[in-house]
């Protein structure tokens, strides 16, 4: 992948909808449509910060300064965002003078203060988040809160595996002894609503 690229992958990977199986764990019914709706991962990707930086010797690219990546109807937020790209030759230092000539696909991608995910249907809020291409798993951890329509979890951790939209969330407040998580439920006030009759 080309190291101008990188920002595209990041939105694609992280815009696309990964986070969107948390209206699973929310118990949230709207989770069917809000899926099948999703995020259009062909749509312009438009990423802004006050400052981008690129390391090739590194194989890095760290965006400063209220980042903010949009795509569709999707965008993420963060103070700090890093790419870190693999080297396509392990433990290799760069000899290329530009750099990139060693740096491949990406590798994971760092979120740092005050990281927000939001569509229309849900907000997840935590201090640092990564997303781990070769296990296709996103960790948010620090005060994390996921909201969708009314439901709300809250912990220390959540990690998603976006391949089979498992979401555990772990925390590390006491309770009863032992650690606990908090999640508010509001049932889905329309499943017990019947149609009204039809008037002659």
């Amino acid at each position: 992948m080309n190291r101008w690229m990188a920002p595209a992958a990041i939105a694609l990977s992280l815009l696309s909808g990964p986070l969107l199986p948390l209206g699973g764990m929310l118990g949230g019914a709207a989770m069917a449509q809000t899926a099948a709706d999703g995020n259009n991962s062909s749509a312009p990707v438009d990423i802004s910060a006050d400052e981008q930086e690129v390391i090739n010797s590194q194989c890095k690219t760290i965006f400063r300064g209220a980042v903010e990546v949009l795509q569709d109807k999707a965008r993420m937020r963060a103070n700090v965002m890093t790419v870190y790209n693999r080297r396509k030759t392990p433990g290799k230092t760069s000899s290329s003078p530009t750099g990139n000539n060693d740096c491949g696909d990406v590798d994971r991608v760092e979120a740092d203060g005050n990281v927000f995910y939001v569509t229309p249907e849900q907000t997840v809020r935590g201090d640092h988040a990564v997303y781990d291409y070769g296990t296709d798993t996103i960790v948010v951890t620090g005060d994390v809160v996921a909201v969708q329509g009314q439901d709300v979890a809250r912990g220390d951790r959540m990690t998603i595996k976006t391949k089979t939209n498992d979401v555990k969330m772990e925390s590390n407040a006491t309770g009863r002894g032992k650690t606990r998580v908090r999640a508010v439920l509001y049932p889905d006030q329309n499943k017990d609503k019947k149609p009204a009759a039809a008037k002659p």
